[in-house]
């Protein structure tokens, strides 16, 4: 995948800063909230038109779900979350990010705590949330155990595995 955006564009920059991830995670909540049936890929496709570069878009792609999961998790008993994403580097090898790193992750985790613990709102309603959240493969997996009967009460929920990503654009 290469990244096309101008070597001064806010989202694609390493110092991306607060404000422009959470622009972006808004966005990501709008493109996904309107299209409940749109694959990975079209996900991507639709937030490129928005003018992100296919990194970013892959990004939050990922992050935006698996972010707003995490309080959702929290309330149906998880005790805690590893702290990295796993990706893969050229030679399939797998290296550990750090979550903390991750500043589109971190603006859609604060966006998430703020929402659960404030009420949601017109820019971002119960319905968007649970969709969202809903598309994460941490929701999944949990969904799978209870529905099995099974507790996640004091669990830890692993690592997200980013397989549409490598390590050098997670880290460029």
């Amino acid at each position: 995948m290469s990244d096309t955006c101008p070597p001064d564009c806010a989202h694609c920059s390493p110092d991306v800063d607060h404000e422009t991830a959470h622009r972006a995670v808004l966005d990501a909540l709008q493109v996904m909230g309107a299209h409940p049936e749109a694959d990975e890929d079209r996900i991507v496709e639709l937030l490129q038109e928005r003018g992100y570069s296919p990194i970013v878009a892959e990004k939050l792609n990922a992050f935006v779900p698996a972010a707003l999961s995490w309080p959702m998790l929290k309330r149906l008993g998880v005790a805690s979350f590893v702290g990295h994403f796993i990706v893969y580097d050229d030679n399939d090898e797998e290296v550990q990010v750090p979550v903390a790193s991750q500043h589109y992750f971190t603006a859609a985790l604060t966006l998430a705590y703020w929402t659960v613990e404030q009420g949601f709102t017109a820019e971002l309603p119960s319905s968007t949330y649970q969709l969202v959240a809903g598309r994460s493969a941490e929701m999944d997996a949990v969904n799978q155990i209870l529905h099995k009967g099974g507790s996640v009460q004091g669990a830890t929920v692993g690592p997200l595995q980013l397989l549409r990503i490598s390590a050098s654009e997670m880290l460029a």
